[in-house]
């Protein structure tokens, strides 16, 4: 059982859910880098608050290395690249910023219509299990309407967090091992992708993904 009570359980799920929408929202790529950050910071906290519950200091160790890993290095590694490249706006494709936000709240409303089935359990946690989905969907819509290199990456680590509350909602904790493995590999993805964006600022002196085209037979 998650140890902390149901309100303050409703508090984080809403600053989870309204990250992830203000991150579909922001027009600058740092502030929607910010948003991502601060819902890792609550993902680590709601991973570390169950591990202090039920006293397992497994757990405990493995969300302080996410938050020194996620909320810490991954930020870190990409806000040298938006110094590097000089990149401000999240540059939309398809949606606007307030058409984009609309879709997220209709996706956030066909994740709580998805998880209808789930309506024996408690309320918080199909609450947290319609709120990973949202995150998602969230992510994948973030993927698709903006062009940014750097913010397609956000929009997968936005699909990750939601994909990690969605397990720990699900099953109260996957194994440790699982979740180690999960974090370490967006560790290394993240480094990857920031060394094909130096080599995209050196080839084509932008993050833009359009540039990518180029590279077509």
């Amino acid at each position: 059982m998650i140890g902390i009570s149901d309100n303050t359980l409703n508090l984080v799920l809403l600053v989870l859910l309204g990250s992830g929408l203000m991150m579909v929202y922001s027009a600058r790529v740092i502030k929607a880098l910010n948003w991502w950050t601060l819902q890792t910071v609550f993902v680590s906290l709601l991973l570390i608050g169950e591990g202090i519950h039920n006293d397992a200091l497994e757990v405990i160790i493995f969300g302080v290395l996410l938050l020194i890993a996620k909320a810490g290095i991954i930020p870190i590694l990409l806000r040298r690249v938006l110094k590097e490249s000089k990149t401000e706006w999240v540059g939309e494709i398809y949606l606007k910023r307030a058409m984009s936000l609309i879709f997220a709240g209709g996706l956030t409303l066909l994740a709580y219509e998805v998880t209808e089935p789930l309506m024996a359990l408690h309320s918080s946690y199909r609450s947290g299990l319609a709120i990973a989905i949202a995150l998602i969907f969230c992510g994948l819509l973030i993927m698709m309407t903006r062009k940014i290199a750097i913010v397609q990456v956000l929009g997968v680590l936005l699909i990750d967090n939601g994909i990690f509350l969605a397990g720990f909602f699900l099953t109260q904790g996957m194994p440790l091992l699982v979740e180690f493995g999960a974090a370490f590999d967006i560790l290394i993805g993240i480094v990857i992708i920031g060394i094909l964006s130096r080599q995209m600022l050196e080839t084509y002196d932008s993050l833009n993904v359009d540039h990518m085209r180029s590279l077509k037979g």
